[in-house]
């Protein structure tokens, strides 16, 4: 279903991966209560799962769903919404989502 959902593409950088290639993160992982379904599962290549965050709580979860697939490394988002921190990338985060949502009310 992973392989289906990504059509054998690494779902972060987008490189074509053969039918032995990619590897599957757990978003979640299993240790924090993750499952294995495709919900939690996402297919990257070698170099994208190197630097994958692994959530451990919702907003985690969050951030990764919205932006890890957006952004090539946590300084980029970093420096994308002005801010050094965890904390202050997901505040800028969180703030962008909620203009979202009130822009599609």
């Amino acid at each position: 279903m992973v392989r289906n959902r990504s059509g054998s593409r690494c779902e972060r950088c987008g490189v074509d991966l053969g039918p032995r290639e990619g590897e599957y993160h757990h978003i979640v992982p299993v240790v924090f209560g993750g499952g294995n379904g495709a919900d939690n599962c996402s297919l990257l290549c070698s170099h994208c799962h190197s630097v994958a965050p692994n959530a451990k709580d919702e907003l985690d979860l969050l951030i990764y769903r919205r932006y890890f697939l957006r952004f090539s490394s946590f300084k980029e988002a970093a420096r994308y919404y002005g801010e050094d921190t965890k904390l202050g990338v997901y505040v800028k985060c969180a703030l962008e989502l909620a203009e979202r949502e009130k822009n599609r009310e």
